[in-house]
This record gives C-alpha cells, sequence and structure tokens, in this order.
C-alpha cells in the first residue's frame, strides 16, 4: 500500500514545485548579488585612493559608481521579489508581478551593454588587483543578469 502511494505523491509534489511562482527564493539571491556589489565598491574606492596612474583612477572610479548602482538595482529587485513571495491576496500577487516585470525590464535594458563596457574597460589593465576586482564585478553582472532574467 505505502509503495502505491508513493508515486502519486510524488507527482503531485513536482506538479506543485513547477507551478509555483518563479520569483519565489530568489530575494534571497538578489540579497547576496546586493552585498557583493557592495563589497566591490568599497574595494575599488580602496584601490582609487592607492593609485596613482589618471588611467587607473578612472577605471576604478567607473568600477565603484557601476558597483553601487548595481547595488540598488539589486536591492530593488530584492524587496520587491520578497514582497511578492510574502503576498496572500491574489490582486496584491499580480499587482507585484507587474512592476517586477517592470523593474525587470529596465534593468535588463542596459545589463548587457553595461556588463561589455566594464569587460573592454577592464580585459587589458596593467594592474592585477584592478583587472581581478573588474573581472569579479562583471562576472556578477553576470549573475545578476541571470536571476533577473529568470524572474
Amino acid at each position: 500500500m505505502r509503495t502505491r502511494l508513493s508515486f502519486p505523491c510524488a507527482l503531485c509534489l513536482a506538479m506543485v514545485m513547477a507551478t509555483a511562482p518563479q520569483a519565489f527564493g530568489a530575494s534571497k539571491h538578489f540579497r547576496v548579488s546586493f552585498e557583493h556589489f557592495n563589497e566591490y565598491a568599497g574595494k575599488a574606492a580602496d584601490l582609487y585612493f592607492k593609485a596613482s596612474q589618471p588611467g587607473e583612477k578612472n577605471v576604478l572610479s567607473h568600477l565603484t559608481a557601476i558597483s553601487a548602482i548595481y547595488a540598488e538595482k539589486a536591492y530593488a529587485v530584492m524587496n520587491m521579489a520578497d514582497v511578492l513571495e510574502h503576498m496572500a491576496a491574489k490582486r496584491d500577487q499580480t499587482y507585484v508581478r507587474e512592476r517586477l516585470r517592470e523593474v525587470k525590464r529596465l534593468t535588463l535594458a542596459n545589463l548587457p551593454q553595461d556588463i561589455k563596457l566594464l569587460a573592454d574597460l577592464v580585459e587589458n589593465q596593467e594592474n592585477e588587483d584592478l583587472r581581478s576586482l573588474g573581472n569579479q564585478v562583471v562576472n556578477e553582472m553576470r549573475v545578476f543578469e541571470r536571476n533577473t532574467e529568470n524572474l
């Protein structure tokens, strides 16, 4: 009797998980991106004050700014996804999903260009610390892009 019920139970569980909202659990991914971007902004600012070359200072100021901008974007998406995850009323969920779609659309509109620009900017840098930090920011931006697309 026990083995006869295990398959239908597993099937029901699979169906429930397949129909669960895509944003469920997404807020934790965006929290990690938010924390990483903040960390990278701090590191870039520290390196800026240690750098002596004007070109390096320019790249590091850009890294600081882009990291801070994407930290704020990740924070906004994190909060909206968190609100959606805790909504009970269908009407409210629908409203938040629409707002989240709009944020997703606006975020993804510029993200590929920002990734390409930053990757090109740090690719040929001689300063190993700068290049390493730049690559970390680019990789985090790609993770943020993938997570945003999956909303």
